[in-house]
């Protein structure tokens, strides 16, 4: 989950989040996905497609921005993982009003082995 406003600081992440991206809760927390994910084989041109997507919408619209791609990543240790992101707004109940951003990430990696391939939901 982060904020609405670039640069998209992290307010918050899961357990699963962690344990895929190997970065505790606390290191997480004010930091940016840029700053703690990409690296030399994340696509630039994709994470900035993202960031512009989400920026389009007026705050208090029916409109639902969304974005979701695949991209190549980096855990904390330095490997690289390829997931799908997909991210959209969370919205205030009464008000209408974009409140925060909330990712979800797949491993694409694990998707599709011949035994039954399960995502990592974060």
């Amino acid at each position: 989950i982060t904020e609405t406003i670039p640069p998209f600081k992290i307010v918050d992440v899961n357990k699963a989040w962690v344990d895929l991206c190997g970065y505790s809760r606390e290191e997480a927390i004010g930091s940016t996905f840029k700053s703690l994910l990409q690296g030399p084989e994340t696509n630039l041109e994709v994470a900035h497609n993202l960031a512009s997507s989400l920026l389009l919408d007026d705050r208090q619209s029916d409109r639902n921005p969304e974005f979701e791609a695949i991209l190549s990543n980096y855990r904390s240790d330095g490997r690289m993982f390829r997931n799908h992101v997909r991210v959209g707004p969370l919205k205030d109940e009464i008000t209408g009003e974009i409140t925060y951003f909330v990712g979800v990430f797949k491993n694409v990696d694990v998707i599709d082995s011949m035994d039954g391939g399960f995502y990592a939901n974060a």
